[in-house]
């Protein structure tokens, strides 16, 4: 079968949405045998390479303006304009079996009409991020009047819809829509991130001593990720007298950062709180590994990547309630408390650093679980048969 994958953004630009189509395509082609494309946008990181083969996969970006800053309240930076695309895709790309759409703010009607009207083929959606509630009025405003105007002209014209998790499907897609819908959780690989890959120098690069209790986080610093919530639990924590010592490391970048820099000396933690950014992928398990415990404290979050990398790298997690993370993190790997508040994420993260052998069982359900519900190569069998069901 030959496979159109349409993401506006792609590698070398690596993000959750993008890390997801490189591993699942990658094994799609490998692994079950189709011919896999990915149309996407010029990016300055590609520094203008229009053409190229990355791991199987064809390759080819489309002309396209880069705005580095937010066009729309809803749409995450970076943004692209591509006025080229739909020519490519009628002539260069319209050899494909299946169409399969990555971001629906960015695909609309000049897409859809060449998909659907001229090329008369089959069009599949994932749904990467669920519709917006929580985050901020403005974000669920624009984000909810998209999806009820030329968001449900998307999932009418779909064939096949495939949500990141129950919670996604059903806070996105009608409910009349839901007999072509599945849910297809991310994944990871369980080989890369694993729990027998050495922290190396993770702690000695940031002076933790090796017996402090240390919480992770990764994530991007904006608003939906809970980041001040928390820093308060961390706050609290480090009160007690078995975590006096802890330290909390974030990894990620975004507007937020002097923010919760300032937020931190306020609190008085600012010497046990640091923010990192700009590890390579091949580097990011050694900082899992080093961690004690790892903590996402999202107000929205439809699957979190994060968490999949955790439990393969076994990690106890706690986790909020948001979105898909109850569908991710089940009992017997960590804990779900209420998205804002610092109070429970406290309570559960003190729980998990003062009682060794329940971090260990923890800690040993993580990686099995990773194992053998979200290795990528599980994950692209799923994905194989929602192609298959088309025909």
């Amino acid at each position: 079968m030959k496979i159109c994958m349409l993401d506006p953004l792609f590698f070398p630009y690596f993000g959750g949405t993008e890390k997801v189509v490189l591993e699942v395509g990658s094994r799609l082609a490998k692994n079950h045998g189709h011919e896999v494309e990915v149309l996407t946008s010029m990016i300055p990181q590609a520094k203008g390479v229009a053409r190229e083969e990355i791991k199987g996969m064809r390759v080819h970006r489309t002309p396209s303006l880069y705005f580095g800053k937010l066009p729309l309240p809803f749409l995450p930076p970076p943004f692209t304009v591509s006025p080229l695309l739909n020519l490519d895709l009628l002539s260069a790309h319209n050899g494909a079996d299946v169409y399969h759409l990555h971001n629906r703010f960015w695909y609309y009607w000049g897409t859809l009409a060449s998909v659907k009207l001229l090329l008369r083929k089959k069009l599949m959606l994932t749904i990467h991020n669920a519709r917006p509630k929580g985050i901020a009025p403005d974000v669920d405003f624009w984000g909810g009047l998209w999806d009820d105007t030329l968001g449900l002209a998307t999932f009418s014209a779909c064939d096949r819809i495939n949500c990141v998790s129950r919670a996604t499907l059903d806070a996105t897609i009608p409910a009349r829509m839901h007999g072509k819908c599945a849910v297809v959780y991310n994944g990871v690989d369980t080989k890369a991130f694993s729990p027998e890959r050495g922290a190396g120098n993770v702690r000695k690069k940031f002076g933790i001593p090796e017996n402090a209790p240390l919480i992770l986080s990764n994530a991007r610093l904006v608003t939906q990720k809970g980041f001040g919530y928390l820093l308060e639990a961390f706050a609290e924590l480090r009160k007690e007298k078995a975590a006096r010592d802890a330290r909390l490391l974030v990894i990620g970048k975004g507007p937020l950062k002097e923010e919760l820099l300032a937020k931190a000396r306020a609190l008085g933690v600012a010497d046990s709180f640091q923010i990192t950014t700009g590890i390579p992928e091949e580097e990011l398990s050694l900082y899992y590994n080093a961690a004690d415990v790892f903590a996402l404290a999202s107000l929205y979050e439809p699957s979190a990547v994060v968490l999949y990398e955790a439990l393969a790298c076994g990690k106890p997690i706690v986790a909020t309630d948001a979105g898909g993370n109850p569908e991710i993190v089940s009992a017997d790997c960590g804990f779900i408390v209420p998205a804002r508040d610092p109070a429970a994420l406290k309570e559960k993260l003190f729980l998990v650093l003062s009682e060794d052998a329940l971090r260990r069982k923890l800690s040993s359900a993580s990686r099995r679980r990773a194992q053998e519900k979200f290795d990528w190569d599980i994950i692209a069998r799923e994905w194989d048969k929602s192609y298959k069901a088309l025909f």
